[in-house]
C-alpha cells in the first residue's frame, strides 16, 4: 500500500501498453524506490523512448497523489504490478499493465478458468443466442466469463454470466468512472455489485478511440483461451484473438453462415487453426482435468432463454425511449436534501447532484444540468454515485436518490 504513490507515478511515466517496466525492475533489484530514485545514469541501456526517459527524472508525485486520493474517495481500488494478488497469468504477457484500477470483487483468477468471450458489436440473432447460451453455461460450470462491456457480443456474454449466477469480468477500455456505450450503464453498474469492473486508465485519463485495441491484450491476458463467437473482417474481437495467439492461449470460434459477414472472422480463424466449438463440453473438458470442480456441462442447448433476454432488452430500450418522449420538457421544482441525509465520501459536483435529487421522484438529465461542471464531470458523477449505491436509473433516464 505505501509504494501505491510510486507505482501510479511509473505508470504514468511508462505509459499504457508498454513492457519497459519489465527491463526496470530487475534492472533495479525488483524495488519500486529504486526505480523512483534512479539517475540518468541508470536509466542508460534500457531500451526506454526520449518521452519515458523525460518522465523518469520527473520525481514530482503530485499527479499521482490526486489519483489516489480520487480513488480513496470513491472507493476504487488500485492493484499494482508487485501486488501478491496481481493475476500471475496477467503478469507473464510482455505488455501487462502497471497499475490496475478496480470495483467490484478481486477473484482469484490464477485458481480459476477464464474464458475470454468476445464478438462483434453488430451481432446477429444467431450470434446473440449462442454468445448467449454458450456464456450462461460457462458460467454455470463455474468458468469466470471475460470481455469488454461492449456493445453487441460483449454485452450477452456478460450478461449470461450474471443471470447464471456465476462470475465475470469486464475490462474497460477507459477509465472506471466513465460509461461506455451509454446503454450499458446499469450492466456496468450490476457488475460493479455482482463481479469485477477492471481498468488500466486512470480516472483522469483522455479517452481516445486507441484505448479500446489496447485492452484487448489484458482480456486475452487473463483468460486460458478466447472465444470469438462472431467477427468480420474488421471486428476488435480479431485483435483479441490475435493477441492470445502471441500470448500463446488458446482460440475457439463458433462456425458460422458463409453467407454472413457476421462470420467472415470466425470461419478464417478455424481455417487457421482455432478450434472449433459446438457445445460447452467442447471447452469445460479440456480444462476439467486442471479444474476437476468445474460442474457438469452437458446441457441441451435452449435458445428461449436468450431470446428472451435479446427481445427484453430491445423492449426495455423502446420503452425508455417512449417514456422519454412523452417525459415533461419543464424543469421540475427544486427540492434541497436534508445536509444530515448527505453521504460524507462525495466529491464537489457528486454533493451538487445528490442535493438535487429526491427519494420520491424520478429527475430527469436536464433537471441535473450545473454551469459550475461540464456534461462529461456530470455524466462521471452521475455513474460513481450509481456505483456507489446512492442513485438509480429508472424509465427515462432518469435518476432518483436511493438514501
Amino acid at each position: 500500500m505505501k509504494n501505491r504513490k510510486y507505482w501510479v507515478w511509473l505508470s504514468l511515466a511508462l505509459g499504457v501498453a508498454t513492457s519497459a517496466h519489465q527491463r526496470l525492475l530487475p534492472a533495479f533489484d525488483n524495488n519500486i524506490e529504486n526505480i523512483y530514485n534512479s539517475s540518468e545514469d541508470e536509466l542508460k541501456g534500457l531500451r526506454l523512448s526520449p518521452r519515458q526517459k523525460s518522465a523518469l527524472l520527473d520525481k514530482s508525485t503530485d499527479e499521482a497523489e490526486r489519483i489516489i486520493g480520487w480513488c480513496d474517495n470513491n472507493n476504487v481500488k488500485i492493484l499494482c504490478y508487485d501486488d501478491e494478488r496481481y493475476p500471475d497469468r496477467l503478469r507473464q504477457i510482455p505488455d501487462s499493465p502497471t497499475v490496475l484500477y478496480y470495483i467490484g470483487t478481486l477473484y482469484k483468477l490464477d485458481d480459476m478458468l477464464c474464458m475470454a468471450c468476445v464478438g462483434t458489436r453488430d451481432m446477429t440473432r444467431y450470434g446473440h443466442d449462442a454468445a448467449y447460451a454458450f456464456c450462461h453455461d460457462l458460467a454455470k460450470c463455474g468458468a469466470v466469463v471475460v470481455s469488454g462491456l461492449a456493445a453487441g457480443i460483449d454485452t450477452a456474454c456478460h450478461r449470461a454470466a450474471l443471470d447464471a449466477g456465476g462470475k465475470t469480468v469486464a475490462v474497460l477500455g477507459c477509465r472506471i468512472n466513465k460509461v461506455y456505450p451509454m446503454e450499458n450503464r446499469p450492466l456496468m453498474v450490476e457488475i460493479a455489485r455482482n463481479g469485477l469492473l477492471l481498468t488500466e486508465y486512470h480516472p483522469f485519463y483522455k479517452t481516445s478511440p486507441m484505448n479500446f485495441p489496447k485492452r484487448n491484450r489484458i482480456i486475452s491476458g487473463l483468460s486460458q483461451a478466447t472465444v470469438v463467437f462472431e467477427a468480420d473482417n474488421g471486428s476488435g474481437s480479431l485483435i483479441t484473438a490475435n493477441t492470445a495467439k502471441k500470448q500463446g492461449r488458446a482460440i475457439y470460434a463458433l462456425p458460422g453462415n458463409i453467407g454472413n459477414s457476421g462470420s467472415v472472422g470466425t470461419n478464417q480463424l478455424i481455417s487457421d487453426g482455432a478450434k472449433i466449438v459446438t457445445r460447452v463440453s467442447d471447452i469445460i473438458d479440456e480444462y476439467r482435468y486442471l479444474y476437476p470442480d468445474l460442474g457438469a456441462c452437458d446441457f441441451i442447448y435452449d435458445y428461449s432463454p436468450a431470446h428472451k433476454a435479446k427481445d427484453s432488452f430491445i423492449k426495455t430500450r423502446k420503452t425508455a425511449r417512449t417514456a422519454e418522449d412523452k417525459s415533461e420538457k419543464a424543469p421540475e421544482s427544486v427540492t434541497e436534501a436534508d445536509p444530515s441525509e448527505i453521504p460524507s465520501d462525495l466529491t464537489g459536483v457528486e454533493r451538487a447532484i445528490f442535493e438535487r435529487l429526491d427519494i420520491s421522484d424520478a429527475r430527469s438529465q436536464d433537471y441535473l444540468y450545473i454551469p459550475e461542471y461540464t456534461p462529461n464531470e456530470i455524466m462521471s458523477a452521475l455513474t460513481m454515485l450509481e456505483l456507489k449505491g446512492y442513485i438509480e436509473v429508472s424509465a427515462g433516464n432518469k435518476y432518483r436518490r436511493l438514501k
